[in-house]
Parts: structure tokens; C-alpha cells; sequence
């Protein structure tokens, strides 16, 4: 498990990835959550979890959510996504998490490519207050 931060990209996974997930510049491959997320798991074919930690500008809450729920709702109706969640946190409504399952790397690396993600990160740019952190989890019985 590790826990990492991309300074300068634009982020949203996945992963929020999630999802808030980076959106890869140009020629860019692959994703840089992807790549994380690849080095971190023993067989890309099994399932995982990944949770991503961000914080919104002060008084973009509202316009976070609602680019948000457009895309969890195409989310969940992809093939490989098992869960995929936004939380905000009871005590700063400023700090969200991300909660996402997958099926396997090459589902997340599907979603990372889709129109609905796609749109979701060039939202997100002017909304965090700074980079997302993504940690990668395995089942505790793998």
C-alpha cells in the first residue's frame, strides 16, 4: 500500500481516482493513477479497491458534487466497476473521498479513457485545493 501524490496534474479517479484519476497529456501512456495502480498490485486481473483523499476549494462544494454525479452515475453502469462512491467528510466539507472497486487494472484503465472521466477532470482542474492522494488496497484474504 502506498500512498501517493502527482503535483502539477490535473486530477479526478477514477481513479477518482479517483476514479480520481490524472487525465494523461497527450501521447501520455499510460495514466499515471493507472501506472500506480499497477505497480502496486500482484496480479492486475484481480480485483481491488482504491480510495482517493481530495480537498475543494473553499465554496466549490457544490459545483465538486454536481460534475461528480454525472459521472458516478455512467460509472457504476460500467462492466468491470464493482463500487464507486464520493463521501464528503462529516467534519470539513471541503475534503472528500473517493471509493472505487474494480474488477481489474484493465477496467480501471477502460473508465480512465471515457468520455464521463474525460469531461469529469477537465471540471476538476479549477475546483481542488491540491493534489488528490490514492492509496491501492487488496482484499485482506489475497
Amino acid at each position: 500500500m502506498t500512498r501517493r501524490r502527482f503535483p502539477g496534474v490535473s486530477f479526478i479517479a477514477g481513479a477518482l481516482v479517483l476514479p480520481f484519476v490524472a487525465a494523461p497529456t497527450l501521447g501520455q501512456e499510460p495514466n499515471p493513477i493507472a501506472a500506480q495502480v499497477k505497480a502496486e498490485l500482484k496480479d492486475p486481473a484481480k480485483p481491488f479497491t482504491m480510495l482517493v483523499r481530495v480537498q475543494v476549494k473553499e465554496g466549490m462544494q457544490d459545483k465538486f458534487e454536481a460534475a461528480f454525479a454525472k459521472a458516478v452515475k455512467e460509472t457504476r453502469k460500467e462492466k468491470g466497476c464493482l463500487e464507486y462512491d464520493l463521501n464528503r467528510d462529516t467534519k470539513d466539507s471541503t475534503r472528500y473521498l473517493v471509493y472505487e472497486r474494480w474488477k481489474s487494472l484493465a477496467d480501471l484503465e477502460a473508465h480512465l479513457k471515457t468520455p464521463h472521466i474525460t469531461a469529469l477532470l477537465g471540471e476538476l482542474k479549477d475546483l481542488l485545493a491540491g493534489p488528490p492522494e490514492v492509496r491501492v488496497m487488496l482484499p485482506a484474504a489475497e
